[in-house]
């Protein structure tokens, strides 16, 4: 039981250890970007949250991007949710991760959502173009 007790305490001693010695080394922002490729004047509505961030509702105009920076945290998954709406009376919708965070931090992962007619395309990491993720759904 004595071996067991001191076993546990060396992991979590390491894994504090670990947590701080990586937050000594900072490493450059993640980011999402929400751009509205709709057409012209007609408005994208966004909303984003993270377990510990939620950004309000705010709207996008044609060829306008929303950027959102943050950093992955240790021991806690990063996870970024998005709902995008738009249509007469915001009657198109999607949701979906914008950001999941790897099983290692990342630093300086890029994710472009992209709102069109069609659909929701994404690029990853600045690699061009974008792939089509998926359509929009159409409330009742």
């Amino acid at each position: 039981m004595n071996r067991f007790i001191i076993f546990m305490f060396v992991v979590a001693t390491c894994l504090g250890l670990n947590v701080a010695f990586f937050d000594m080394f900072p490493c450059p922002k993640n980011k999402i970007l929400i751009t509205n490729e709709l057409g012209p004047g007609l408005v994208l509505q966004y909303h984003c949250h993270s377990r510990d961030n939620n950004l309000n509702v705010a709207n996008l105009q044609f060829n306008e991007t929303k950027e959102i920076a943050f950093g992955d945290k240790l021991g806690r998954r990063t996870r970024w949710t998005c709902l995008l709406k738009h249509g007469l009376y915001m009657r198109y919708f999607s949701e979906f991760i914008a950001y999941r965070m790897a099983n290692v931090r990342r630093c300086g992962a890029y994710r472009n959502w992209i709102a069109r007619k069609d659909g929701i395309y994404v690029i990853r990491n600045r690699n061009p173009p974008p792939t089509f993720h998926h359509t929009w759904n159409k409330t009742k």
